[in-house]
């Protein structure tokens, strides 16, 4: 079974889908669960407090939300 320390995260000022480029201030989170793929956009600041595993556990809601792609 999948746990969220499996997600494999990636930052990026794109977005993953169209390429188009962040909003100021903001960065694509990306996360990849086998086949999987999930995101959001947050805003750096806030994204400078987190560490690598609240990022793992947030793309894993997402990730378990959404179907595969």
């Amino acid at each position: 079974m999948s746990k969220p320390k499996d997600v494999i995260v990636t930052l990026s000022k794109k977005h993953p889908q169209t390429g188009d480029a962040a909003q100021a201030g903001h960065t694509f989170v990306i996360g990849v669960l086998g086949s999987k793929k999930g995101w959001y956009e947050i805003d750096t600041e806030q994204l400078n407090k987190l560490q690598n595993e609240d990022l793992q556990q947030a793309l894993f809601k997402i990730i378990h939300i959404r179907p595969a792609h």
